[in-house]
């Protein structure tokens, strides 16, 4: 009788399209009786749901976070235009964060071409004043003040109408000596603690040396350039640079000169989402991930299927 019941209820909710108090009307059982026989007769395997997805994208992004252990992968269609791409990957992360900050939320946001794209496309906003967005790196020398992460930082404040501190300092200095006098400084030295305290991060992935935004900053000549390249340095995130492996490249002096914050912090942030896209940086990606340094992987379709091959 009971397996009977199931079928009927399950026929009438599923198949006839009623309501559970229709059903519970037509029955003369209780409402709460008939959502226990519909989950029941969900986990006798009565009612299989099949969801046929023909969305490509959708597929991938399922594939991406099997494959690499992501809390959430998102895929966006790949643009050959590298401005345009840049676009959707940034409307495809305004979504999501719209989706996940919350107030009080600690929010550290990189720089770069990519992740300026974004606040433009924060248009469904909230009004989070308890929310603090901050610098993870410092600036970067001569690039473009729209890319520097302070003036990104407030941009993603302001959206969100938020808090925002300020990371006054050079990303990259001449020597240790020099960084270590900048981080005594108790400003400095207070931005960056909060910033590692972050429990969401907002970072771009740049590609190798050669082809980075990061050399319009004046800071990399040919002895850096060089040295990164000997060290097999395949991208950088946070100003920070990587190997193949994901490993951060020690020996490489840059590396040791950069003010912000280290890819260990990093890692230790709670959800670190990456944005980035194009054929460029397909190895930076791949190697972020081995490395583990991402929860959250926005990125186009074309990186995606390279990500996906064996």
């Amino acid at each position: 009788m009971v397996d009977r019941l199931l079928i009927k209820v399950a026929n009438l909710y599923y198949i006839k399209k009623l309501t559970e108090r229709e059903i519970s009307n037509r029955l003369g059982i209780s409402r709460p009786k008939v959502s226990r026989l519909l989950k029941m007769a969900l986990e006798e395997g009565i009612v299989e749901i099949r969801i046929n997805n023909k969305n490509n994208l959708v597929s991938m992004e399922r594939d991406l976070e099997e494959k690499y252990d992501l809390q959430e992968a998102i895929v966006v269609e790949y643009q050959e235009d590298d401005e345009n791409l840049k676009k959707e990957l940034g409307k495809a992360a305004a979504v999501l964060l719209n989706r996940i900050i919350k107030n009080g939320d600690i929010v550290g946001i990189a720089w770069g071409t990519t992740i300026a794209n974004i606040p433009q496309y924060l248009k469904d906003n909230k009004h989070l004043e308890n929310t603090l967005f901050t610098p993870l790196v410092a600036g970067l020398g001569q690039v473009n003040y729209e890319l520097q992460s302070n003036y990104i930082t407030m941009k993603f404040a302001k959206a969100f109408n938020a808090k925002w501190q300020l990371l006054h300092a050079p990303a990259v200095v001449e020597n240790k000596v020099v960084k270590e006098t900048i981080l005594s400084d108790k400003m400095v030295g207070n931005s960056l603690k909060v910033a590692s305290h972050s429990n969401i991060a907002v970072v771009g992935i740049g590609g190798p040396i050669n082809t980075s935004t990061i050399l319009l900053s004046g800071y990399f000549g040919n002895d850096e350039i060089n040295e990164l390249n000997k060290e097999g340095a395949v991208g950088d995130i946070c100003s920070r640079f990587f190997d193949i492996n994901g490993n951060p490249c020690t020996k490489a002096e840059i590396n040791n000169r950069i003010i912000g914050i280290t890819l260990n912090q990093l890692k230790s942030i709670n959800c670190v989402v990456g944005v980035a896209g194009g054929k460029n940086k397909i190895q930076a990606i791949k190697s972020v991930l081995k490395g583990d340094y991402l929860d959250i992987l926005i990125t186009d379709s074309l990186t995606a299927e390279e990500l996906l091959k064996k």
